[in-house]
């Protein structure tokens, strides 16, 4: 997919241009005017670090979506992983931990979005 403000050709997946961080929304022409794809209602993380996001999530569970800004999605994991740890004695954080460390570096990255 070529960027509109600086012509980089970026992955067809891509949701920012890789060279200037332009949004890559595609807008869909129909009879009464013009309407954004169902993507522009996704919120999506911009300049964040991934290496950092999965560090983070790394060190504790829910961290790495706290500094993407996914507040909401942070904090549910934590408490997940901290309520099922007890009655899973502590092989529910393993996974709770993988997840974390996954999806705030896929959020960081822009291949995800955000919680609304």
């Amino acid at each position: 997919m070529k960027c509109a403000k600086c012509q980089t050709e970026n992955r067809q997946d891509s949701k920012f241009c890789l060279n200037c961080g332009e949004s890559l929304v595609i807008v869909v022409p129909v009879d009464e005017g013009v309407r954004r794809s169902p993507l522009a209602n996704k919120r999506y993380a911009q300049g964040k670090n991934p290496t950092l996001a999965g560090i983070l999530s790394f060190l504790v569970v829910g961290l790495g979506q706290v500094y993407n800004g996914d507040f909401l999605k942070g904090i549910v994991m934590f408490v997940m992983a901290v309520v099922l740890f007890v009655p899973t004695t502590g092989l529910s954080y393993f996974p709770m931990l993988a997840w974390s460390i996954v999806d705030a570096y896929r959020v960081a990255k822009g291949n995800q979005s955000l919680w609304k």
